[in-house]
């Protein structure tokens, strides 16, 4: 019977090819491992330049990967944790100036529950840390979307899901900014985002989140003709009848990230996102807003620090840009909806109560947001509020928005 080594010796030819492919099957492995670890390095020395981190928490992509390891190096002072409205919204850089303190963008495209929980127990062993600003909105959508994203990996978050240290956190992290060949794609975007920064390109050309939307769609007609009806507004509104119950919400992420702050004594600022009228319900009662309120209320009195609830998303001055007169280019929203960053300087003014803008309205300086946690009928003001969308206004604000709607 011929053996293995009388067919070797028989064919030396065939030795000698398959020890040739070996080498140049290994050489191509080492090459390319050498070129994505260039890349993702050369990447990571741009993130971790300050001048950079508008641009580097602000740009979707692997955000999942990269921000839970700048966070940790950064260590800031306020924290932003959401889906890409919170990142769209908050520019680290002019959201730091107007505050005076370190800022850092925890937002990640789609975020889901589970996710921006899990960021928020990674980021609770940062001494500095003292207000999180969470967003709302992710926490009351369908309860049976997937628990996260591609991307997500907890392996890299300093803590498991009970809070127990992960010892192998630094060489999982290495061994991602190194090695990760899914991310070269947007680091090359990064880099060749900051080139163009560097060449003078106009903001909303080379960021995402400063895209300017065009507000003179037709449809925003059946807006214009429910709010702002030809007789005018119905004033004095006021609900009949019993308010409905309010529906159920599993918000068993949500309770988790607030008492992690809370145990640590750090504050926590949470809010709706002031989305444009278009994208709004248009329900009376509110139940989001309202199921939000009553759980936050049973949060505060055990709670080591503040818990403040802020209000944007309904009929005011911003989110109703360009529904009395054309809008080419949105001061407030991306072309797909998502707020600008000149909408978190806003909510941030509005939270931490600095000045707004010089050319902002007086009637949205009066009439943005409210800490519904510490006003003496929530409930009213939301009502009153959710009320605009049928046309029933105090007259008085009626006519300065007009003015100023009509006159953007």
């Amino acid at each position: 019977m011929e053996t293995n080594l009388d067919q070797a010796n028989a064919n030396p030819q065939s030795s000698t090819a398959a020890r040739r492919f070996l080498r140049i099957f290994f050489g191509c492995v080492v090459t390319i491992a050498v070129i994505v670890a260039t890349i993702n390095l050369v990447a990571y020395r741009y993130m971790s330049r300050a001048e950079n981190q508008s641009i580097v928490q602000l740009l979707s992509g692997w955000g999942r990967m990269y921000k839970p390891i700048l966070y940790d190096a950064i260590k800031p002072e306020i924290a932003v944790f959401g889906a890409s409205w919170a990142r769209d919204a908050f520019d680290p850089t002019t959201t730091g100036e107007l505050l005076g303190r370190t800022v850092f963008n925890h937002g990640v495209s789609g975020s889901e529950q589970y996710e921006t929980r899990r960021f928020a127990d990674a980021a609770l062993d940062n001494p500095n840390l003292q207000v999180a600003i969470v967003n709302l909105n992710s926490f009351f959508r369908d309860k049976n979307r997937a628990r996260f994203r591609y991307g997500f990996d907890e392996s890299i978050l300093d803590v498991d899901a009970e809070h127990r240290p992960n010892h192998f956190v630094s060489l999982r992290r290495a061994y991602s900014l190194a090695l990760g060949g899914w991310s070269v794609g947007a680091n090359i975007k990064l880099i060749s985002t900051i080139m163009a920064r560097d060449r003078g390109v106009a903001k909303p050309d080379y960021l995402e989140s400063y895209e300017q939307g065009d507000l003179t769609q037709r449809h925003l007609a059946p807006f214009r003709e429910r709010m702002f009806p030809s007789t005018g507004p119905t004033q004095n509104f006021a609900p009949s009848g019993t308010m409905p119950a309010l529906p159920q919400y599993e918000l068993d992420e949500l309770d988790i990230l607030i008492d992690g702050f809370c145990n640590n004594g750090v504050d926590v600022y949470t809010y709706f996102t002031p989305s444009h009228v278009r994208q709004q319900s248009c329900d009376l009662y509110a139940g989001e807003e309202r199921a939000a309120l009553e759980f936050l209320r049973r949060k505060q009195p055990s709670c080591k620090a503040n818990i403040r609830y802020y209000h944007f998303a309904y009929p005011n001055a911003m989110t109703l840009e360009g529904v009395l007169a054309p809008v080419t280019a949105s001061r407030y929203y991306r072309p797909d909806g998502h707020p600008r960053p000149t909408v978190g300087l806003m909510m941030a003014a509005r939270m931490f109560d600095q000045p707004f803008p010089a050319d902002t309205p007086l009637v949205l300086q009066q009439d943005f947001g409210v800490d519904l946690l510490s006003h003496a009928d929530a409930e009213g003001w939301l009502l009153k509020r959710a009320a605009r969308c049928q046309g029933n206004w105090d007259r008085q604000v009626y006519d300065e928005l007009m003015t100023v709607l009509q006159n953007p």
